[in-house]
């Protein structure tokens, strides 16, 4: 007698077999998800830092004043906040960064919080700032632990966790405005 198909048991094998991989390859799919999302935060913290630097030394701008100047202004005289400058100076995407929500002079990376059906910008905590004495203050141990209670997803944390506990830094931005122009 000649089979035209498979038996019953052929296809239950099939289906038991592409749901254990099913199960073993999603979770890695959503991790690597992940790990594409901190490098590319870690990316962009790295080149608007750079940014700042440049950009502060190469304008002579006094990182003490309360406002900065817009930087596609060539008069100067269009003054914005330091977290809007710190955005526009580094190209950063606003739909990963936004000002942090107590102060004018920091930035803080975004993760979307789900309300309601709403995505919701929600800060991750007090990464990158220009302190009101001129510096430079970067500050991945504001992020949340693991372990810390509240409306944050994992981002956050693997976030502070690909930096390490020593990974704050202060750089002066104090310029001597020798090289005005």
């Amino acid at each position: 007698m000649k089979r035209n198909g498979f038996s019953m048991i052929e296809l239950v094998f099939v289906v038991v077999i592409l749901g254990v991989l099913a199960a073993v390859a999603v979770p890695r799919f959503v991790a690597t998800r992940m790990d594409a999302h901190v490098a590319t935060l870690r990316s962009d913290a790295s080149s608007v830092m750079k940014a700042i630097v440049a950009k502060v030394f190469a304008d002579n701008i006094d990182t003490t004043a309360s406002k900065a100047p817009a930087p596609n202004d060539p008069t100067k005289s269009t003054m914005i906040t330091w977290s809007e400058w710190m955005i526009e100076v580094g190209g950063l995407d606003r739909q990963r960064w936004m000002k942090a929500i107590a102060s004018d002079r920091t930035i803080t990376p975004v993760y979307q919080w789900v309300v309601n059906g709403q995505r919701v910008p929600m800060p991750c905590g007090d990464l990158i700032q220009i302190t009101t004495s001129g510096d430079l203050y970067f500050n991945p141990n504001s992020l949340p632990d693991k372990n810390t209670q509240g409306p944050h997803e994992a981002i956050c944390s693997l976030l502070k966790e690909s930096y390490g506990k020593d990974a704050n830094k202060i750089i002066p931005l104090t310029s001597t405005r020798t090289l005005e122009f």
